[in-house]
């Protein structure tokens, strides 16, 4: 079984291209997403007490129970780099955890292994990996979509691509490059031709 990590920056459009991927692979491949694991997360009793041990009560709604308030996450950790670190240093083993897991399951019935990883090259590039695929786009487009798909302020989208790798350093380092700046006709055209290449 091969393993593809999928990657790039926020807005770039991964999720749809491991869409399309889905599509055309189909039952012959399994998916991940790390985004998902961390969401799964965040709604554990484990994660959410390390996360308040973390950051203390601030993390948490002021509705009186035990759920991660995201919004402040977002807007107070993110941007930070040395709160991000601490965050990271929570979440981030436990999605390696849940992409092992995963991963071990796929094996005996599919042909590829499709792992969605946002951070794969700010985690240091840990997982290893048949083929890293980045989806890369402009930063006027991904600020556009990030404010049009999320309905974030212009500051808010630009402090979390701040917070995040270049595309020109991703994409430099990508064993392949897929240029998503148009529609989805040419984000399919390139998927089709990456499965028929690769598998």
């Amino acid at each position: 079984m091969k393993t593809w990590i999928v990657t790039g920056g926020a807005g770039t459009g991964k999720s749809s291209f491991v869409k399309l991927l889905r599509e055309i692979v189909g039952a012959e491949a399994c998916f991940f997403s790390a985004d998902e694991a961390v969401k799964a997360l965040y709604e554990e009793k484990l994660v959410v007490e390390a996360l308040v041990a973390e950051f203390g009560p601030e993390v948490l709604e002021r509705n009186g129970e035990r759920k991660l308030n995201r919004s402040w996450l977002r807007e107070q950790v993110l941007p930070v780099p040395a709160l991000r670190a601490r965050l990271e240093k929570v979440l981030h083993p436990r999605v390696f955890e849940r992409f092992e897991e995963a991963r071990v399951a796929a094996a005996p019935q599919s042909k590829v292994f499709v792992a969605e990883v946002p951070l794969h090259y700010e985690c240091g590039s840990t997982v290893s990996a048949d083929l890293v695929i980045v989806v890369a786009a402009s930063r006027s487009v991904q600020v556009r979509r990030m404010m049009e798909n999320r309905g974030l302020d212009e500051q808010t989208v630009q402090s979390f691509l701040n917070a995040q790798w270049s595309i020109a350093a991703k994409a430099e380092r990508a064993d392949i490059v897929i240029w998503n700046d148009g529609g989805m006709p040419a984000l399919e055209a390139q998927a089709l031709t990456l499965v028929r290449s690769q598998l």
